[in-house]
């Protein structure tokens, strides 16, 4: 990845990018009527046959689960990854979203854990300590997206109070290239796996969904984004027709032109993936990303797997945002999750329990 850094430090040096072009270009409109998809009601004829068939996938052993676990929780006031912190009944947001793939798939679904240089060791640590949350070790596999510098404003590389060279890992676009690089995305699709389905260790909510995978395979796209109602105050990314095709747009990429508001859902970062459609290169768009280190502005470049919905046949599916979609970004958001997650524990017991 050096040679790709050294690029794209080149061309922000030389003044040629910035974060202003971070803004599309193109034209860039509202869905078009029908562009988002619904589920089925629950305990009707067409909901079931969708989960019969997302079942069937799992019984077949066709599905894996990815789950994102590099973040270092810097907004979350937490000095440890974000995916070990004690969310919920004394168990990490990592425990819980293992406890639950444990109790849907059985030992029928591999999960792939992309961790970072940052959070790499602690995570592999905290699942040796926690016995793996009752799952065989060896359908747990982790892998790390990759890192590059830090830049400061003139182009120079940012250099900490230690003397240190500073890194970032460059936002999870780079997931089908490190699992690529792994060897797992091949272990995958060796072993008979066709589906990918994909989320934040701090998302809760996404746990895997049978009538989603069922939609998911009926629908014949190799990416399915989960999206959900915008409150009051809500932005973000969101779906999009860019030039007059159905994608992912981050939140700061919009040109000002388009009123966000009529909109009305959001992205969820969750996602199902063709597995076989993720084993190429992808020329996805990079970001100049302005952060600070301690008092010190600095530049990071990133990527980002929503925009993989621009290169591969995609289809947006609205989910029920309380049911589906629980994400932790600040403490403060804390007290209102945990009430979720009971309601979400106890139905999803429940659903179990009627098998």
């Amino acid at each position: 990845m050096d040679a790709a850094f050294e690029t794209l430090a080149e061309k922000f040096r030389s003044g040629s990018w910035s974060a202003a072009d971070n803004i599309l270009t193109a034209e860039v409109m509202p869905p078009a009527p029908g562009d988002i998809a619904t589920l089925p009601p629950r305990g009707g004829e067409e909901r079931r046959q969708l989960e019969a068939r997302g079942a069937d996938a799992l019984r077949q052993g066709k599905l894996g689960l990815v789950i994102l676990a590099g973040g270092m929780a810097t907004r979350f006031n937490w000095d440890r990854p974000k995916g070990i912190y004690p969310i919920f009944g004394g168990q990490s947001f990592l425990g819980w979203k293992l406890q639950w793939a444990r109790e849907i798939g059985g030992d029928r679904l591999p999960i792939y854990i992309m961790t970072s240089f940052h959070t790499h060791d602690a995570v592999a640590a905290h699942l040796v300590e926690h016995g793996y949350f009752g799952i065989d070790p060896a359908r747990v596999r982790l892998f790390q997206q990759f890192r590059y510098p830090r830049l400061l404003a003139s182009g120079a590389r940012f250099v900490d109070p230690r003397g240190q060279e500073n890194d970032a890992a460059p936002g999870h676009g780079d997931f089908p290239s490190a699992m690529r690089q792994a060897g797992l995305l091949a272990e995958f699709l060796g072993a008979g796996g066709t589906t990918l389905l994909f989320s934040n260790v701090d998302n809760l909510g996404a746990t895997p969904d049978m009538a989603i995978v069922g939609f998911h395979l009926a629908s014949g796209t190799q990416m399915t984004a989960e999206v959900a109602a915008k409150a009051p105050g809500d932005r973000g990314g969101a779906p999009a027709r860019v030039d007059g095709r159905l994608q992912l747009v981050e939140g700061f990429a919009f040109p000002p032109t388009v009123d966000q508001n009529a909109i009305p859902v959001f992205n969820t970062a969750t996602y199902c993936f063709e597995a076989r459609s993720l084993d190429r290169d992808f020329d996805l768009p990079w970001y100049v990303v302005e952060k600070r280190v301690d008092d010190t502005p600095v530049i990071q470049f990133e990527h980002l797997a929503g925009d993989l919905s621009a290169r591969l046949a995609f289809g947006a599916l609205e989910i029920d945002r309380d049911d589906r979609f629980i994400p932790v970004k600040s403490q403060a958001d804390v007290a209102q999750a945990q009430i979720l997650l009971a309601r979400k524990a106890q139905s999803l017991h429940g659903a179990l329990s009627a098998r």
